[in-house]
């Protein structure tokens, strides 16, 4: 009995492993059988699956041949000679791991228990599930393998698919093993009798690839009916779902007799709960009436809860105990239902289910996530009750049998099921009766296809881009970021000071059109159209093009290429040739855009290149982190800021586009043996106006003045104008060398001084 004992007492082990895979209910389809007239309502019922799991089947009694199981002929587990019935039980680990062990060679009980200690060990159960089958939990042991000789549907199964029930299997397993009294806490180490439990099974194959490609994996078509979770421990059960609806709108709702489970749920604008609700109750077959204080569901299917006797009916004077409505409009013929297609990728499918009476065809949209054949049972269903509701009882009622009933109730009359729809109690009580619908499954089909393979995400091109102010009111001065990557999808893009202060500062949706330079780029005088130079680059992404003058000086046509001191210059190009696959000669060059900051050494061979274009997004910075290195990541959207596709660069962002500009037209003059300086402010922000006056975007003006000598500095002033008088006795006590300079810079409150203009003093 107990020959694994000395295993289990081993004091090199640290646990009891046991595969969990016993019956725990006995269902069978019909009303006659033992368990639907102990009162449970079927294999979903949590009730039914908890009291099988500490009884029935392998608990309290067995079947000793497939004969006695079909008539449900039950042998009790006892032990007569020693009260030790718990070792007969499979499913007693509480008695097995709290209980001395004597073995019984020959039949014969030893006095001398085996090496276990009772409770000195804890129990994990290696594994337990449930195949995704009608009554799996009949045999929880059992799988569907059309290639195996052991495969076996459960006892009495359809072998139809029921991904409910084996969730409600696997939640009673759960909430078993919460219960204090059921899985005790152990006076010898302190933990609980079952201390961990592994649910069979889930696949690292990806869902839905696997199962949908049977081509790469031959298993998948056992997925339907068999124990996997992948794909399913997501799907949503219908009472959970009624009530997180409910808890939505602020309303308590009992789900009471809902069952089944959907893959997803749209509400997609705000609404009444009833509208809410309203696709969900009509797929499945369900009424909400009040119960108590409570809005309860009320299934259309299902057996009987009471029966109209005939002394519950009663003949009136003026005419028959009952009557039959039929309606004139003819119940449909046909049901088109659209859902959201679980196999397809969520796109929108269709289908038609069709009946042999009935005239026309109906239309319904479900904003529901089903496979085809979960579809396919919604829609009979649907089609039972338009045909049920054409089809009303209506009985007179004994004032005491009508207020045994309340609509929604399910009754038995003339050998058949009805619902009570509606009640009238006055002074002559009558109940409408309509016919139940009929229970319709989800055949073991799928018709899969999946999302074709995208390729594994790519580490993008990233640039972070500190560019000079584009003269926009806005006078955004947040730098710029530029990615691209083959294939692409869209990034977000992360900063911060480091890896644990990283977040999300923008979404790039589309990629960049991003390239390097293939000729060297001479210095040049910004401002000044440049009809010889040639520029020659590679670009990938959207195609160069050329533009007329005046489009490219309103900001076209403009590309910002990195110069070997890590700044960024802005050029424009007139002309575009393609003089090779993304091969293109640029001509007609406008140098040092924006802010007249043009390169003043060559920029090599090599050097990245970025066109300006709405691909080119701002990140959020705040203002602190100007001037200090930041860690910038691309990485696939909605991800984390690591993996395979992400890229990582670092970053100083100057707010160079708060930068004053240099002043203009610097010019000199003596006067007496005094030099008199003068220059013209410049604007960032829109400067391009030929009335009046530039805007002053700095708030105050001031400008500082400096005397240079080499890199000394020999006098330094601020003024409120644009002119400075170099007086001679400044002259006389600074002494300049005839190499000295004057330079003038404008301020800024935020940014500080900006960029320097400078003249000779000779």
């Amino acid at each position: 009995m107990f020959h694994l004992d000395p295993l289990w007492a081993d004091p090199n082990l640290d646990f009891v492993g046991v595969d969990w895979y016993p019956p725990v209910t006995d269902w069978r389809e019909g009303e006659d059988h033992l368990d639907a007239m102990a009162g449970y309502d079927g294999p979903h019922d949590p009730a039914y699956l908890r009291a099988g799991l500490t009884g029935g089947a392998d608990f309290d009694w067995y079947y000793a041949d497939g004969a006695d199981r079909d008539a449900q002929v039950r042998a009790p587990i006892t032990d007569g000679a020693h009260g030790e019935a718990w070792m007969f039980r499979p499913k007693d680990l509480l008695s097995w791991w709290s209980n001395p062990h004597h073995d019984r060679p020959g039949g014969v009980r030893s006095a001398t228990p085996t090496a276990w200690v009772p409770r000195s060990k804890p129990i994990r159960l290696t594994e337990f599930g449930c195949p995704a089958v009608d009554k799996g939990s009949n045999s929880p042991n059992l799988f569907i393998d059309p290639k195996s000789s052991e495969s076996f549907l459960p006892p009495y199964s359809s072998g139809e698919r029921d991904d409910f029930g084996q969730r409600r299997y696997l939640e009673a397993v759960l909430a078993w093993l919460d219960e204090p009294g059921a899985n005790p806490v152990s006076p010898l180490y302190g933990g609980p009798m079952i201390e961990a439990a592994s649910a069979w099974c889930w696949d690292a194959r990806p869902f839905p690839d696997f199962p949908a490609r049977w081509d790469v994996w031959s298993d998948g078509v056992n997925w339907l009916l068999g124990h996997w979770l992948t794909g399913r421990a997501g799907i949503a059960p219908l009472p959970e779902l009624i009530q997180a609806l409910g808890a939505r709108a602020g309303v308590a709702l009992d789900p009471g007799e809902a069952g089944g489970a959907v893959g997803g749920y749209v509400v997609d604008r705000p609404m009444r709960l009833r509208d809410a609700l309203s696709p969900l109750t009509e797929a499945f077959a369900l009424d909400p009436v009040e119960r108590g204080d409570q809005v309860r569901m009320m299934s259309r299917t299902g057996r009987a809860v009471a029966a109209l006797d005939p002394d519950d009916l009663v003949l009136p004077e003026d005419g028959p105990a009952e009557r039959e409505t039929r309606t004139l409009d003819p119940a449909a013929e046909a049901l088109r239902l659209r859902f959201l297609d679980a196999a397809r990728d969520y796109q929108v499918g269709a289908l038609i289910v069709r009946r042999e009476a009935g005239e026309g065809a109906r239309d319904v949209d479900a904003p529901i996530v089903l496979s085809a054949a979960e579809a396919a049972a919604v829609a009979r269903r649907m089609l039972d009750a338009d045909a049920a509701a054409r089809r009303l009882r209506i009985v007179r009622l004994a004032p005491s049998a009508a207020l045994r009933f309340e609509a929604g109730d399910r009754v038995a009359l003339d050998g058949q099921t009805w619902r009570v729809q509606r009640l009238d109690l006055d002074e002559r009580p009558r109940a409408t009766l309509a016919p139940v619908v009929a229970v319709d499954g989800v055949e073991a089909v799928i018709d899969w296809t999946p999302a074709p393979p995208r390729e594994p995400a790519s580490p993008p091109v990233l640039h972070v881009l500190d560019l000079p102010s584009d003269g926009a009111l806005a006078d955004d001065a947040r730098p710029l970021v530029a990615a691209a990557a083959e294939p692409w999808r869209p990034l977000d893009v992360h900063a911060g000071a480091g890896v644990e202060t990283l977040t999300v500062r923008a979404r790039l949706a589309a990629p960049a059109t991003l390239g390097v330079t293939l000729t060297d780029l001479a210095p040049a005088s910004p401002h000044r159209l440049d009809r010889s130079a040639r520029l020659d680059v590679r670009m990938e992404g959207a195609s160069l093009s050329s533009a007329p003058l005046a489009a490219v000086l309103a900001g076209g046509n403009a590309l910002a290429i990195r110069a070997p001191s890590g700044d960024w210059e802005v050029i424009a190009f007139q002309t575009a040739a393609l003089i090779a696959p993304d091969v293109w000669r640029l001509s007609g060059l406008l140098r040092g855009q924006r802010d007249g900051a043009a390169s003043e050494g060559v920029i090599p061979t090599g050097a990245a290149v970025v066109l300006l274009d709405e691909a080119v997004v701002p990140i959020s910075v705040a203002a602190f982190e100007r001037g200090t290195t930041l860690m910038v990541r691309a990485a696939p959207a909605g991800g984390p800021a690591a993996g395979a596709g992400m890229t990582q660069i670092s970053a100083v962002w100057t707010g160079r586009a708060l930068r004053p500009l240099a002043p203009a037209h610097l010019r000199k003059r003596s006067i007496g043996g005094d030099l008199s300086v003068s220059w013209i402010r410049r604007a960032r922000v829109g400067g391009d106006v030929w009335d009046g006056e530039v805007p002053l975007g700095e708030g105050v003006e001031r400008y500082r003045v400096r005397v240079l000598d080499g890199a000394a500095v020999l006098r330094e002033a601020e003024v409120e104008t644009p002119g400075f008088t170099y007086t001679a006795a400044m002259r006389a006590a600074d002494a300049p060398s005839s190499g000295a300079r004057l330079e003038v810079v404008q301020g800024e409150s935020l940014y500080g001084w900006g960029a320097p203009a400078s003249t000779s003093l000779w």
